[in-house]
């Protein structure tokens, strides 16, 4: 850690030579892949809210709240689904530019979670 600064070695601080992370062309990718990962965000987080408090609390009776969510959520799973193949694909070759841990973590977990909306898409169809 440096004494004048106080910055560790995982904060960067931009320079007049090397611009602010996120507005390179690599930050630029990971914003892309971080965009194209919220819908499924966005419908997988009232269905496991609803499996957390059933879980949890023991909340078994019906809900106006909870329960028409998951199925509007399971109606648009598979609009998802289709439009993940596209987002994995860039989310594999953006694997291939992005150097810096914290993002190709995060990238991982993105290819994670559009596979798995991609997997649940195909079943559905299949079954």
């Amino acid at each position: 850690m440096s004494r004048v600064t106080g910055v560790g070695p995982l904060l960067e601080l931009p320079t007049a030579e090397r611009p602010p992370w996120v507005e390179s062309r690599a930050g630029g990718l990971f914003f892309l892949n971080a965009l194209l990962v919220a819908p499924i965000a966005m419908a997988v987080y009232p269905v496991v809210l609803r499996a957390l408090l059933r879980i949890t609390v023991g909340f078994e009776r019906p809900s106006a709240v909870l329960d028409p969510v998951p199925e509007v959520a399971a109606y648009v799973a598979p609009v998802l689904g289709w439009l993940s193949v596209p987002a994995t694909i860039l989310v594999v070759l953006n694997l291939r530019v992005i150097d810096r841990r914290w993002a190709r973590t995060l990238l991982w977990t993105f290819l994670a979670a559009h596979l798995g909306v991609v997997a649940y898409t195909v079943a559905r169809v299949a079954a």
